[in-house]
């Protein structure tokens, strides 16, 4: 998948919203997404927004804000 593809999907799944790429990839992810590197892309897009919403224990945000 070429990049200018990949970041189109992308696109796509953020105006789509989570729940529904989530029902999509369980569903019939070839009838409505695509082939199989679409696939991955919205398994991997799905994990770093489920990553997004969990929240980090206190010592990793104090260390992250020394880093800066």
């Amino acid at each position: 998948m070429e990049d200018i593809d990949r970041q189109r999907t992308l696109d796509y799944f953020e105006r789509l919203g989570k729940e529904r790429v989530r029902l999509y990839t369980a569903i019939d992810c070839e009838r409505f997404l695509g082939d199989w590197q679409v696939r991955e892309l919205a398994d991997q897009w799905l994990d770093a927004k489920n990553a997004e919403n969990t929240p980090q224990p206190l010592w990793r945000r104090l260390l992250s804000d020394r880093r800066r």
